[in-house]
């Protein structure tokens, strides 16, 4: 791949100078709105496949490997989604003026960090109207089992039904199974905040590679071509 020159930049700098933002908004949305399909898909995928925090499946075998392979798909989902958003803006951004090639190459991977930031704040928005409504919906259904229960007992005990007791659990099973859970919650944390950290730079990048692109005029054959 060719590196970005002077003599290229300037020949594909615009016939006119036109007054306005450099960040270029409709760029940025179209990355956001591509980076977060992708994440969506890649995420509703994994999920099916039990490669979630939160899966329908009951988890069986290794925790630690589980660990790994969930860390990994986040990876994979997360890294690859904002790249190709932070392509797209970079690809899709309008120059304004005949800047140099260093100042053209850090707009265009400030506009892949603009995506990822979007995009960020927008899962995040997402997830806490999700976690209120998981929220919400645990409490509605933890009273209504209590309803239920409370009802089973004082049936029970007019009718003086022998039922087999609950299995205990030790205090020591309780902390060790709460310290492991808080283990594992601290590792998740870690790996997301990774995952997001290494996107960021490589939404940056992908963002100066589509620009590179734009300004090189360069057609990828077949794609998007039907004959």
């Amino acid at each position: 791949m060719t590196e970005r020159t002077e003599t290229m930049t300037q020949a594909s700098a615009p016939a006119f100078h036109h007054e306005g933002s450099y960040i270029d908004w409709s760029s940025i949305l179209a990355g956001t709105v591509v980076a977060s399909a992708i994440a969506f898909v890649f995420t509703t995928f994994g999920t099916a496949l039990g490669l979630a925090l939160i899966s329908p499946y009951e988890g069986e075998g290794s925790a630690l490997a589980a660990l790994i392979a969930v860390g990994t798909w986040m990876l994979w989902t997360t890294i690859s989604s904002f790249m190709a958003g932070g392509y797209i803006a970079g690809r899709m951004r309008r120059r304004i003026d005949s800047a140099s090639a260093d100042e053209v190459s850090i707009r265009d991977g400030i506009h892949g960090l603009a995506v990822w930031g979007a995009a960020v704040l927008l899962g995040a928005f997402l997830l806490g109207s999700s976690a209120d409504t998981a929220v919400q919906a645990t409490t509605e259904t933890a009273t209504a089992v209590a309803t239920v229960a409370d009802t089973v007992t004082n049936e029970s005990t007019q009718t003086a039904t022998t039922t087999p007791e609950a299995p205990q659990v030790s205090e020591a099973e309780a902390k060790a199974a709460t310290e492991m859970a808080r283990k594992y919650s601290v590792i998740s944390a870690f790996v997301l905040a990774a995952a997001l950290m290494v996107a960021a730079a490589g939404a940056y990048w992908a963002a100066g590679m589509g620009g590179q692109h734009r300004d090189e005029k360069r057609v990828f054959a077949r794609f998007g071509r039907w004959t």
